[in-house]
């Protein structure tokens, strides 16, 4: 356990914040373009409004 600081000298701090920036805008952008291609969650090209919240409420049950 008195050793585990050396693990930095083979390993550059810089190049794994890079890397793992890099990483998580391509899933990003993966998920985006996957999401952008199925017609349920494209958002831009949907022709259709979905309804009002309030319209899809139902009324509780009476209470004692």
């Amino acid at each position: 356990m008195q050793k585990m600081w050396q693990i930095w000298q083979y390993f550059d701090v810089r190049m794994i914040i890079v890397g793992t920036v890099g990483s998580m805008f391509t899933l990003a952008f993966v998920i985006h373009l996957l999401l952008f291609s199925s017609p349920t969650f494209n958002w831009f090209q949907s022709s259709e409004t979905l309804p009002p919240a309030a319209a899809q409420m139902v009324p509780l049950p009476k209470g004692r």
